[in-house]
């Protein structure tokens, strides 16, 4: 499942917390695009994420007019779940 998680306008000193609440809640197989509206902070979200495992794209530049950066973030399969898609399943 994809989800949005919007941070513009948020507080500054906010943003980042509420990105890692919203990463560590993440269910397995979710996908989070996390929005923001400054660079930097994306690239902070990006290596907080991948420093933790996550899968993460890199910021890119969104909009027009009003300027955001989105960051994906997505959560494998956590071990004992079914296996990824072409993946060769253990014998029963």
């Amino acid at each position: 499942m994809r989800r949005i998680l919007q941070l513009m306008g948020e507080m500054k000193n906010y943003q980042l917390p509420q990105a890692k609440r919203a990463v560590q809640e993440m269910a397995a197989e979710e996908e989070l695009v996390i929005v923001v509206s400054e660079q930097s902070l994306a690239e902070a979200i990006q290596q907080w994420a991948t420093s933790q495992g996550y899968t993460v794209s890199n910021p890119r530049k969104s909009g027009e007019g009003m300027i955001r950066w989105q960051v994906t973030v997505q959560k494998a399969a956590a071990s004992g779940e079914r296996p990824p898609t072409g993946a060769p399943t253990p014998p029963a």
